[in-house]
């Protein structure tokens, strides 16, 4: 089975390509940013601050989720409305089994990193990022996104985090997320 690089600095995985709007910005014009810029989030931040520090962060599936899905219109709905707030971050000196660790304690896929404490945001880690290009048949995904109680546990059922669909067997919630949500990152 392939080791992961958990000792990497989880600031050497991050993207450092992100985008950052405000959280007046209508989720349709959002979209045609992150389209544009072949970004899965973006990072929000206050309108009127002089602050230009994130607040918040919406992905593609908070979009689909919480616009789409709901039958919102995406020229009526903007980023502060659907954002997910305060946001998480992690000091780009920390390993990646550290941020492997936030997302799954917070049962999120990315993290904003922190040159040191309180500093700018330098870039975001996903939980792809962290895996990088490893077949993901080779590593137990399942156990990284899952939290430990829900593994096992003597329950029968695993969870899944993403979607709450249910399953027997790590194998299976593996092949879950590996096709379904590891596709979406």
């Amino acid at each position: 089975m392939y080791r992961l690089p958990l000792s990497e600095k989880i600031g050497d995985l991050a993207d450092k390509d992100f985008v950052t709007l405000d959280e007046d910005t209508l989720i349709g014009v959002a979209a045609k940013t992150m389209r544009d810029k072949d970004v899965s989030c973006v990072l929000v931040t206050r309108k009127d601050s002089n602050s230009n520090d994130p607040i918040g962060i919406v992905t593609e599936r908070d979009m689909l989720y919480r616009v789409l899905a709901e039958n919102k219109g995406p020229s009526k709905v903007n980023l502060g409305r659907i954002m997910s707030s305060p946001l998480i971050t992690i000091g780009a000196n920390f390993s990646a089994a550290d941020a492997i660790s936030i997302m799954r304690n917070k049962n999120i896929r990315r993290l904003a990193i922190q040159k040191m404490k309180g500093g700018k945001i330098t870039g975001i880690a996903t939980l792809m990022s962290v895996v990088g290009n490893i077949p993901s048949q080779s590593i137990e995904l399942a156990e990284v996104q899952l939290p430990k109680d829900l593994i096992g546990g003597g329950r029968g059922i695993i969870s899944c985090l993403y979607c709450r669909s249910t399953f027997e067997s790590r194998d299976k919630i593996k092949r879950h997320i590996d096709e379904t949500h590891l596709l979406e990152s």
